[in-house]
């Protein structure tokens, strides 16, 4: 936690035009200085003549002050010069700074402020692996120094406040177009001034960093900025993110894993059943202990209810080795214009034969329209088809909604930072 003591050497000068100290700490290739008291712009290069002067050059909130040190990254800088930016959209009026900071084994960078965020950026010869336009869509992508960059805003803005040293000749007024896109935490950024575009990278620096370094008020953000990370324990992350693994693997052993099986009976029967019950031809079980799948199916079943009572039993008939109880129903209709519907007209169950041999199915019905069965009931036929070798994944569907479960927590939260993150500009599209 400590703030440089040691600084680099300094000079001094008098404003050529108002008499006010101004202190020289930015190395030799600063270009222009802006005096505080009077702001006349100063030609750094030229024995400090008047290039132009900034008029109502107020102040703005600065959290850090022209003069102070502090380390960034390992890195000791010292900020020599402040520029503020000035945004107008639809009627509202955006400002943001910009830190110029200068090491003597570093060089230059920008320490950009926003609402209590802070980012580091410098500027690079990096270019996109595909042309990017300065007016991209948002949200379009690519790709710079194999990290994906999703654009987030492009726009422009315009000097409204300059004060210290700075690398270039700044105007009152003057306008730059500029691109940011972002690969939390860093940002990617193109600026262009005139017919010159620099390119910039940057990187979220916390609050609670800042505060280390340069022992400022601490601002608390009340927002989430464009390239901030999300922060969560590291277990807490990775147990998630394994959860998130395990819920994927699970998901893709169950359709790996279950199976219908093989069709080896199916038989339409008549409305018979409902009144006499009525047995299947015969079908064949060459593999006992093989799982079995019955399905019932009532094609016909509309504003009703059925119940069946299904029965494996052997060729005479006698001995009785599966019984499935099955209730239908469907009911459907329209309610204030909207249509609705509820119930089923199929349902499986299954079962397993200890033996080989030759077996049949017995089946007794009922069914009606209201509380009471009908006699005179009709469904037009009762579909049953008989499924050998399925196998069920379920213990795998179940393991894959607990892992999805385990992993919901930091999903939510995920989801939301990026909600919060993209929601400010995002009223008239759809997140991705």
């Amino acid at each position: 936690m400590a703030q440089a003591v040691a600084k680099p050497a300094l000079r001094a000068l008098k404003c050529t035009q108002c008499g006010g100290s101004i202190e020289l700490r930015g190395g030799h290739n600063v270009r222009s200085i802006v005096c505080q008291y009077c702001g006349s712009c100063l030609d750094a290069k030229d024995e400090f003549k008047l290039l132009h002067k900034f008029v109502n050059n107020k102040r703005p909130y600065m959290p850090i002050k022209i003069g102070a040190s502090g380390k960034l990254r390992g890195v000791m800088f010292t900020v020599i010069g402040a520029l503020q930016y000035e945004e107008r959209e639809e009627g509202e009026v955006y400002h943001w700074l910009e830190y110029l900071m200068f090491s003597p084994t570093h060089g230059y960078v920008y320490l950009c402020y926003e609402d209590g965020h802070w980012v580091l950026v410098h500027e690079v010869k990096d270019l996109p692996e595909t042309p990017v336009e300065l007016f991209s869509p948002r949200k379009t992508k690519f790709k710079v120094r194999d990290k994906s960059f999703k654009v987030f805003e492009s726009s422009g803005a315009q000097i409204s406040y300059v004060e210290g040293e700075l690398t270039w000749l700044a105007k009152q007024g003057e306008k730059i177009m500029y691109l940011d896109a972002v690969c939390p935490p860093y940002m990617y950024s193109i600026e262009q001034r005139g017919s010159e575009q620099e390119f910039f990278w940057g990187e979220y620096i916390s609050p609670a960093e800042m505060n280390e370094a340069f022992r400022i008020e601490n601002i608390e953000p009340a927002s989430v900025f464009c390239c901030q990370p999300m922060l969560v324990s590291p277990l807490f992350e990775a147990f998630s993110k394994g959860a998130l693994a395990a819920s994927v693997l699970a998901l893709i052993m169950y359709f790996m894993i279950s199976s219908n099986g093989r069709t080896v009976f199916q038989q339409n029967f008549t409305n018979q059943l409902f009144a006499d019950g009525e047995t299947s031809k015969e079908f064949k079980v060459d593999s006992p202990g093989t799982l079995y799948g019955i399905t019932v199916q009532t094609p016909n079943l509309k504003n009703a209810w059925s119940f069946f009572d299904v029965r494996v039993v052997d060729r005479d008939e006698t001995n009785q080795l599966f019984t499935m109880p099955t209730a239908l129903s469907y009911y459907e209709g329209y309610e204030d214009g909207e249509y609705w519907s509820e119930g089923e007209t199929e349902v499986v169950s299954y079962f397993r034969v200890p033996e080989t041999g030759e077996f049949k199915l017995a089946i007794d019905g009922e069914g009606g329209t209201g509380e009471e069965p009908a006699p005179n009931f009709s469904l037009g036929n009762v579909a049953v088809t008989i499924r050998k070798g399925v196998r069920l994944g379920h213990y795998t569907l179940s393991w894959f909604v607990l892992c999805l479960l385990l992993a919901a927590p930091y999903a939510i939260k995920y989801l939301r930072f990026e909600q919060a993150r993209w929601h400010s500009d995002d009223d008239d599209e759809d997140d991705d």
